[in-house]
């Protein structure tokens, strides 16, 4: 790895220190007004030569390097002037770096002398450096990076910008306009010959004619009369200053807050995929984002060095955690959640899991419904989401509460048919199954003592009694649920999915039932006690979303009959449950 600086520790507010790989691709997350924003300009901001305690509000940064100075300087080296001892480090920042100088060290040279840098390196002036080298593109920096660049002097003078080492390098140029033909179906080309700057142009690049070249006058006629990127909208003009600045800029720590702005989803998705696949090998990117089709993109280009950080405030204090990546590879190998919105929730103070993406609808309505119109009280930020089945709630319970995002699972009342996944549900939740392991017990036995509904000669009957309605050549639907209703019948947990706790035996059985569910809700997980989500109504018939579209066109705010479902969603949200890890 080439000489280099990078930030090694983030040390936040509310006491958390996180190392960082020199490597890494660092994404801090969380909810709106978490300080995500503010840790980028105040990591930007700091020297990184002394630690301060009263210096920050959100986050300080630790610098380190990587290397000697002799392999610093050679990383350097196309910026040495010919024939001397200087670098012309002032292209880094353009004319910036006087000011930074002056300020910090009280002079101003025209360039750096070699043993100048050879003291900063050595910590004299690493704060110098770090403002050299570190970089932060916000909303309107990433804008005014696809600005025209200066001509120059291709045999004298150092390409510094990004769009005059597209000049330089073909294949750059080649690889960039093909990233932004993918998002935008457009070609990207510099233009050489439109005077004393270089603007970029988008459009289809035209062909050369017989006889002609790049700088004849009438190619360079029908290159001007090509769309400039500096008059297109903020989302052309932002995911290409995003991929100009982390591809070709010579920083040694690209920050870049909230690079999805101005970009429909798939082109969010496509950059987080670029920058990660983009970022040079031994340079640090650190990305603030409220995007999870960002997250996905960065996630697609499978980088092991990604690190994903959660930010959270609590009153003037800001707390981090960070994401395992072993359990990042786990959700992501998931098909199931790699193409859900699960890993949406990072983006939420809280979560709820749901077995199915109806249960998630039926839920989210009823808790909207439930707030009161003539409150002030501010909306609360949760996000439903689904798991794809019950089996799936442990995995993603606990990858989500350890990184401290309350999380709870509503599950259908037959997930105590079998000790798995309910005991890997509560430890997901931070409970102990040993807790809760007699009294399941109890609870299964008992359901499982009822006698079913139906005799299987009886099954046999009613079965044969449907089949012989059949006289298609295509099985009617009707018929086939009318069959799934005898087999329901048939099986204690299939009564019990429908009954809930009243399949259980009244008297001390009930009681012990009673407890766990309310033990397990305090936990975080809430166990549908009628049954399942259909049992909330019973006066609407069918299934799944045939139910549902039914159920939603009622007046889910003030119907009596769901009057018993708007009390279980609120009780989602108190108690609060434990997230741990």
């Amino acid at each position: 790895m080439p000489a280099s600086l990078f930030l090694e520790q983030l040390t936040f507010s509310g006491g958390e220190r996180i190392p960082l790989e020199p490597d890494s691709i660092v994404v801090i997350v969380g909810p709106n007004n978490a300080g995500k924003s503010v840790a980028l300009r105040e990591l930007l901001g700091q020297s990184g030569a002394h630690r301060s305690e009263t210096s920050y509000q959100v986050v300080h940064g630790d610098v380190g390097r990587i290397g000697t100075a002799d392999e610093f300087l050679e990383r350097l080296a196309p910026y040495r002037l010919p024939e001397s001892g200087y670098y012309q480090l002032q292209s880094l920042q353009g004319t910036s770096y006087s000011k930074i100088v002056n300020r910090l060290m009280g002079f101003t040279p025209e360039n750096a002398h070699e043993d100048w840098l050879r003291n900063a390196w050595g910590g004299k002036g690493l704060g110098i450096l770090t403002r050299l080298f570190f970089d932060l593109m916000d909303h309107s920096t990433r804008i005014t990076a696809t600005d025209p660049a200066d001509v120059f002097n291709l045999t004298s003078d150092i390409p510094y910008h990004p769009i005059q080492k597209m000049c330089v390098d073909p294949a750059l140029a080649e690889r960039l306009s093909r990233y932004f033909r993918r998002a935008f179906g457009q070609a990207l080309i510099v233009n050489r010959t439109a005077g004393t700057r270089m603007p970029l142009h988008c459009g289809t690049a035209p062909l050369l004619d017989p006889g002609e070249d790049r700088v004849s006058p009438s190619y360079a006629r029908k290159l001007q009369a090509l769309p400039l990127l500096q008059a297109q909208g903020d989302g052309m003009r932002s995911f290409a200053g995003c991929l100009l600045e982390v591809t070709a800029a010579d920083k040694h720590v690209v920050m870049i807050d909230e690079p999805e702005a101005f970009l429909h989803p798939p082109q969010a998705r496509f950059l987080g995929t670029l920058l990660a696949k983009e970022k040079p090998a031994g340079r640090q990117l650190v990305i603030a984002t409220h995007s999870g089709d960002l997250l996905r993109g960065l996630l697609d280009a499978s980088p092991a060095s990604l690190q994903i950080i959660r930010l959270t405030r609590e009153g003037n204090l800001n707390h981090a955690r960070t994401l395992d990546k072993d359990r990042i590879r786990t959700l992501w190998n998931e098909p199931i959640l790699r193409f859900s919105n699960t890993l949406d929730s990072l983006f939420h103070e809280q979560v709820v899991l749901c077995e199915a993406d109806g249960d998630c609808r039926f839920y989210a309505s009823l808790l909207e419904a439930t707030r009161s119109e003539d409150t002030d009280a501010r909306m609360p930020d949760v996000m439903f989401t689904s798991t794809g089945g019950k089996h799936k709630i442990p995995t993603i319970a606990k990858a989500l509460a350890s990184i401290g995002i309350p999380t709870r699972a509503v599950v259908d009342f037959d997930i105590l048919n079998s000790e798995s996944p309910l005991k890997e549900a509560v430890e997901a939740l931070g409970g102990n199954w040993d807790d809760f392991q007699p009294r399941w017990k109890q609870v299964k036995a008992g359901i499982e003592q009822r006698k079913p509904e139906l005799e299987t000669a009886h099954v046999q009957k009613e079965i044969q009694k449907l089949l012989n309605q059949v006289t298609t050549a295509t099985f009617p639907m009707d018929v086939a649920t009318s069959i799934r209703d005898v087999l329901r019948r048939a099986s204690p947990w299939d009564e019990a999915k429908l009954l809930g706790v009243n399949a259980v035996p009244k008297g001390e059985l009930r009681q012990v039932a009673e407890t766990l569910l309310a033990d397990l809700k305090h936990l975080g997980l809430f166990v549908v006690e009628c049954g399942e989500m259909e049992s909330f109504v019973p006066t609407v018939g069918g299934h799944g979303n045939a139910w549902l579209a039914e159920v939603l066109r009622m007046n889910l705010r003030q119907d009596p009959h769901l009057e018993h479902a708007r009390r279980f969603v609120q009780g989602l949200f108190s108690p609060q449950p434990n997230a741990k890890a």
